[in-house]
């Protein structure tokens, strides 16, 4: 583990103890514990049942207890440095545990607590619980710590490496829009220029879009429309467009130049193959909570697959697999009818937590 990695800025290597998921795992490992020091302890088969009891009650308020102090300390100490809400965590289980401590000793007099602290004194009975939390607490802390930074460095590989991955993309999107504008210079000069303009509008987004964890799908529809333009320049009426957009998808967050790519394919690979051209049908849809885009095209009779129409599959995949941890999916198949062969790339993503 790198230095930096074993760093924080703040106190928020602490899990979230206000979640009643995770207090739910610290009263099930009070029980556990409970069990194992009564058999670790057991002095007659008749006391068994009573010390289980009187140990689970005395853990299980421990454990409430300190889940209720982290929780308080991680929602009031998230702009301290790490080592001090560490040194803080470790202060405030000591206390915790010296008060049930406390407690549970002036209790046993008057209640039937008192088999569980009549066999020591009273400073021995409070110094044995607080060198078991000394223990127990700093391993635990440990771990959080640890967990935390291993975490952080996951999340700056992945980061690093989606960032190649979109990278990637934007040199061969501006390679074929260069191409485009090319051909129209000589012979179409007004068309031309009008696509530079869409090409700088791209390339700003773009830029943009660096800077951002996601953006919407009204945003990445106006990126595929400003390229279909200047497309449409090169094609002609040869390059025909179906939209179909569920207005419920538009506002629904996705990474940028995930859906451009694949529009770019059904152009490159579909339309610009066949003499006549055809349409490329882009619809999205909302179901439950999953976005579903489609974008399909039709094949040329004679077709072979590109490399880098794998290249560029293989990216937006990659890329999902990263933002998404395996959630989202992209499949292509090959649909087969009257009219010809259609090939169809979908995209499903899940409703996404916008971060990085």
């Amino acid at each position: 583990m790198s230095a930096a990695a074993d760093t924080f800025d703040s106190g928020t290597f602490l899990p979230d103890f206000c979640d009643s998921h995770r207090v739910l795992s610290v009263l099930v490992i009070a029980e556990l514990v409970a069990l194992l020091v009564t058999f670790a302890g057991l002095l007659g088969d008749g006391a068994f049942w009573q010390r289980l009891f009187l140990l689970s009650v005395y853990l299980q308020w421990i454990g409430i207890c300190s889940a209720a102090a982290l929780c308080l300390l991680r929602r009031h100490t998230a702009r301290l440095d790490g080592r001090l809400v560490a040194l803080l965590c470790y202060l405030a289980l000591l206390a915790v545990t010296f008060a049930v401590s406390e407690v549970t000793y002036i209790a046993g007099r008057y209640t039937g607590i008192a088999p569980l602290v009549e066999i020591i004194g009273h400073g021995e009975f409070v110094l044995r619980n607080l060198g078991i939390c000394a223990v127990v607490a700093a391993l635990a802390l440990r771990y959080f710590w640890l967990r935390a930074a291993w975490q952080r460095q996951a999340r700056a590989e992945a980061e690093a490496r989606y960032q190649a991955l979109q990278a990637r993309i934007r040199p061969h999107f501006l390679f074929n829009c260069l191409n485009s504008i090319a051909s129209l210079i000589a012979v179409r000069p007004a068309d031309a220029e009008t696509a530079i303009e869409d090409l700088s509008q791209l390339l700003r987004a773009s830029l943009e879009d660096s800077a951002r964890g996601a953006v919407s799908l009204a945003h990445e529809l106006a990126v595929v429309d400003a390229y279909l333009r200047i497309e449409a320049l090169r094609l002609g009426e040869r390059l025909r467009v179906n939209w179909r957009i569920d207005p419920a998808a538009r506002d629904w967050p996705l990474p940028a130049l995930c859906l451009q790519p694949l529009v770019e394919n059904a152009v490159g690979h579909g339309i610009a193959q066949i003499a006549a051209g055809g349409e490329v049908r882009i619809s999205a849809d909302v179901r439950s909570n999953w976005l579903v885009i489609e974008v399909a095209n039709p094949l040329a009779p004679t077709r072979s697959d590109s490399a880098g129409q794998r290249l560029a599959l293989a990216n937006i995949a990659q890329r999902l697999a990263l933002r998404y941890a395996g959630l989202a999916q992209l499949t292509t198949q090959t649909l087969g009818d009257d009219g010809g062969q259609r090939f169809l790339a979908r995209l499903v993503l899940p409703r996404e937590q916008v971060s990085a």
